[in-house]
């Protein structure tokens, strides 16, 4: 699929979902429990345990790093792998309290790059987590990707890469800058809905014209 070809199709998927920064407003660290929280889970669930939480405790730094881990293990259970998410979620709770105040002000005022590195060193948190945090929260120029899009990029021919940074830097070549933040949500969303894994819904595609993809099926005749 070609650049221009590409970002017809993005507008179109733009369009359609019209997606919204769920993180807009959100306190920056309670932002980042949720992208944590959200790791193998859905955005259904993601959003329950959040509202669970902060209806438990105020989700900040200094008050989850006091909590009980069991207690927090029963409150993000049914988000999955609670045992593994508990530990990361407090570890950098207290690295927040002990280093920079219980505040994440300079995580924001950091130029993009060192504040990825900074968001980096924080325990557990990888690269995808940073991108998600810098875009949605920090309002910069990243273009998360997930297993939705890393899917997309291969069927779509976007990118030949394996690993994050190299899909990362060739969709970066696609995707303008102005449609990063919507651009990533709504190929997240068209992957959930539409482009499965194992057997994707061609006849509900609203891009099938466009797709290029080995796995694309025949449309039944009407």
């Amino acid at each position: 699929m070609d650049v221009p070809t590409f970002r017809r199709v993005l507008r179109t998927l733009i369009e359609r979902y019209k997606p919204k920064n769920w993180a807009a407003g959100m306190d920056p660290f309670e932002a980042l429990v949720a992208i944590i929280v959200s790791q193998n889970s859905t955005d259904v669930v993601t959003a329950r345990v959040m509202t669970a939480l902060a209806g438990r405790v105020k989700v900040t730094p200094e008050d989850i790093a006091k909590m009980r881990d069991e207690t927090l293990v029963k409150i993000l259970r049914p988000a999955g792998l609670a045992r593994q998410k508990v530990p990361q979620v407090k570890k950098i709770a207290r690295l927040l309290v002990e280093q920079h105040g219980g505040k994440m002000d300079a995580f924001i005022a950091a130029p993009a790059p060192v504040a990825r590195e900074m968001l980096l060193e924080l325990p557990g948190v990888g690269p995808k987590t940073a991108d998600v945090w810098l875009n949605l929260v920090a309002g910069r120029d990243t273009m998360p990707m997930d297993t939705h899009i890393a899917r997309l990029a291969r069927r779509w021919h976007l990118s030949a890469a394996t690993d994050y940074d190299g899909i990362n830097e060739d969709l970066r070549r696609y995707i303008p800058e102005k449609d990063r933040q919507a651009g990533h949500l709504a190929l997240i969303m068209f992957g959930r809905e539409i482009c499965q894994a194992r057997r994707p819904q061609c006849e509900a595609c609203p891009v099938y014209e466009d797709c290029d993809a080995e796995e694309k099926r025949p449309r039944s005749k009407d």
